[in-house]
């Protein structure tokens, strides 16, 4: 017998047992083994080996995690093919899986949905939420799924799924501290500073326990300058570009949170827990409008109520989870924007005093799995359940006209059953029914093979469809601060996708090889396109955006992973990922896009880690690259204004980089010291080229010099040392 079923798994990932005491649980009919090793539980709702598993998932452990620095949960994923992160204007980190972007990828915390309306902020803040994250020392390891999961955890889910697992609560008294710094060489970067604990304490032996955990981490301001050179038309003549701003880049930044878990086990069959966090987040940028610096201060209140139940008919996982988010922007006593090169102001400004906004979410969930043994004939594994979610997001505004408050229902039944025929072949089918107060109900169904014809040798493959419900912005009218409107649209569709994968495994004891080749069909796109007033007499503002579903395109790929065990000390990690984007239909007026690539992810990325680890000392390696990255595509139709463009000034690619970082670490009894090497070859992201830029309609005004681009498509820190102690009890 080759396969055991692990029970009690759960999407939620808290054991009714102590992770010191946990225990295998096993079926006598049942024909799967799960390797505890690298079990995950997001790809199905229950523990699974990962070679089983009906997605393409990978597992990043703890170790990783805790040897290099983390900003944000793009930093502990950027290593896995087919993911790819980009830093945002304010220097934090967005998510992107298989081609699509980071509105397409569902955050976890513990199987407990992260994310919100994807237009709750804009302007290149969206990847401030990534830093809401549980401490590092408390993370057991991070699942990602690429490629569709809304069978499952329904919108959002498009793109892929990122699980966080935190450690779970047993009956002794532990915990960990870690406090890190990282210095850069190039003062043109800020040092980063910062610190993180959890701690486990028992109250009551074998039923009450209380889990307590926080971080905080600030940064210096990444201010790299414009170039030198650098002019500017002006009364009838070319002068020196005035440089009553020179920066450009992020602010100084501040990440905390503070949280606790009260564990209650009332007998062996029931756990409750009811959990509670608070993050705050201050980001910004340099060049913010009106030639200041711009910054935020971000609040999110976290809370979850869950039970879970273990029976002989069954496991329920049932939960309630109350979300309150709020942003405000920082101004001076006269109004004013931050100071050139500062990263704060003198007051922030919340609610309708300001143009922040606020997002209120309720989600209610209850799932039921169970394996059904049904003799000779195999195995089934069922888990389904229904999921609710309530969200309001309100944006603020000073002038009444310009304030909204609208909200969403959504609703739905899935159900999945794996089929364990033997123990050479299963097959998982489930669909998913979303209902929506807003839009037609959509269903989603999912189909996956698993074939092992050997011990070593897994084929599985399948069918997966994704939806994304639009977001509330997406609807309705508002006009911001800056006398942007923006037109919603109530006919939109949900957005639709078609994902078709297949996937080779080679498992052998030294080794496992994983080959993955998948294309991806996406329709129904919702896409927003501007006009201007001095262009369009229907636009009474600076710029009118509206949206429609107006886009097709797909993406494919192969994705390679090599994990070879540690053999005289030495282990090796090696991961390559290919991505080709491509748009089939574009919006009315730019069907210059048509054949183009969708975004801006790179065709190749390659992560090659080997490692070594003698008794108490370990050591690694990171060597990494991007290749082919695209640059967005631009109409011909106007030769100056090509010329000009970022497609025009460095052809179809940005810049080719490849990293490499260093590290090692050494344990002293309970205590660890990591010192790590980042950018070894201290590679220089900014290496901005002047170019000549022209005035009204590109044929008046020639300025040579007059403007300036980064062929590097993201900037990333100079050589900086990173020194970590940590320490576990």
């Amino acid at each position: 017998m080759r396969r055991i079923i692990l029970r009690g798994g759960g999407i939620s990932q808290t054991s009714l047992e102590s992770s010191a005491d946990s225990k295998v649980k096993s079926s006598s009919q049942s024909p799967r083994k799960v390797n505890l090793t690298r079990s995950v539980v997001t790809a199905a709702g229950y523990e699974q080996d990962i070679k089983n598993a009906p997605a393409s998932i990978a597992i990043v452990e703890k170790e990783e995690i805790l040897t290099r620095p983390v900003r944000d949960i793009g930093d502990m994923v950027q290593d896995v093919p087919g993911v790819y992160i980009e830093k945002t204007r304010v220097g934090s980190s967005e998510i992107s899986m298989r081609g699509l972007g980071s509105v397409y990828t569902l955050i976890l915390i513990d199987g407990k949905r992260q994310n919100v309306d994807r237009d709750f902020d804009y302007t290149g803040w969206g990847g401030t939420f990534s830093s809401f994250m549980p401490p590092p020392s408390m993370i057991e390891r991070v699942e990602v799924i690429r490629g569709p999961a809304s069978v499952l955890y329904g919108s959002d889910a498009m793109g892929g799924v990122i699980n966080i697992i935190t450690k779970k609560h047993s009956d002794e008294l532990s915990g960990g501290v870690q406090l890190d710094s990282q210095i850069m060489s190039d003062a043109r970067f800020g040092n980063i500073f910062g610190g993180n604990a959890y701690m486990n304490i028992p109250l009551i032996k074998n039923m009450l326990s209380l889990n307590l955990r926080g971080s905080y981490k600030a940064g210096g301001r990444n201010a790299y300058e414009k170039p030198a050179g650098l002019k500017q038309w002006r009364n009838g003549q070319i002068i020196d570009q005035d440089y009553s701003n020179p920066y450009t880049g992020s602010t100084a930044f501040t990440n905390w949170n503070v949280g606790g878990r009260l564990n209650f086990t009332p007998n062996k069959n029931n756990y409750i827990y009811l959990d509670s966090e608070l993050y705050f987040a201050r980001t910004g940028s340099l060049s913010g409008f009106g030639g200041g610096a711009s910054a935020r201060d971000f609040y999110k209140l976290n809370n979850v109520l869950n039970h879970e139940a273990d029976y002989d008919w069954g496991k329920l996982t049932s939960y309630v989870q109350y979300s309150y988010m709020t942003w405000g922007n920082h101004k001076q006593n006269n109004g004013s924007n931050i100071p050139i090169g500062g990263s704060k102001g003198d007051k922030v400004l919340w609610g309708n005093k300001g143009d922040g906004r606020t997002d209120n979410m309720l989600i209610a969930q209850s799932s039921y799995f169970k394996d059904f043994s049904l003799g000779n004939a195999g195995n089934i594994l069922f888990n389904g359940g229904v999921h609710y979610i309530f969200e309001q997001l309100a944006i603020h505004a000073i002038s009444p006209d310009n304030r909204i408050t609208e909200h969403t229902n959504q609703a739905a039944l899935f159900a999945e059953g794996e089929y364990l025929i033997n123990e050479y072949i299963s097959a998982t089918l489930g669909g998913r029914y979303n209902y929506s107060d807003k839009f037609k109900t959509t269903p989603n169904p999912r189909f996956y093979v698993n074939i092992n014809p050997t011990e070593w040798l897994t084929f599985k493959g399948g069918i997966t469809s994704g939806v994304k419900i639009p977001a509330i912005t997406q609807l309705y009218n508002y006009v911001n601060v800056f006398d942007v409107a923006y037109f919603g649209n109530q006919n939109l569709q949900t957005e639709k996708s078609w994902n078709y994968e297949l996937s080779a495994v080679l498992d052998f004891e030294p080794t496992m090889l994983i080959l993955t080749g998948y294309y991806t069909d996406f329709k129904d796109q919702i896409i927003s396109t501007s006009t201007r007033m001095a262009t369009d007499p229907t636009c009474e503002h600076n710029f009118c955006w509206r949206y429609n579903n107006a886009s097709k395109s797909y993406m494919s790929g192969v994705e390679l992973s090599l994990k070879v065990k540690p053999m005289y000390g030495f282990s090796l990690d090696a991961n390559y990922g290919f991505t080709h984007t491509e748009v089939l239909k574009a919006a009315p007026g730019y069907a210059y896009q048509e054949g183009e690539a969708v975004n801006n992810i790179p065709r190749h990325t390659f992560t090659l880690t080997p490692r070594y680890a003698y008794k108490d000392f370990s050591a690694y390696l990171r060597w990494s690259g991007k290749y082919q990255t695209p640059t967005d595509a631009a109409s011909t139709a106007n030769a100056i204004s090509y010329a000009t463009s970022t497609r025009g000034l460095l052809g179809k690619y940005y810049k080719d980089y490849q990293l490499v970082d260093i590290g090692a670490s050494y344990k002293f009894k309970q205590y660890t010291l990591t010192l790590a090497v980042n950018n070894v070859l201290d590679v220089d992201f900014w290496d901005p080229m002047l170019y000549t830029t022209y005035g009204a309609n590109n044929i008046n005004n020639p300025v040579a010099n007059g403007g300036y681009i980064n062929p590097y498509q993201r900037v990333m820190p100079s050589r900086s040392y990173w020194l970590s102690v940590r320490a576990d009890f």
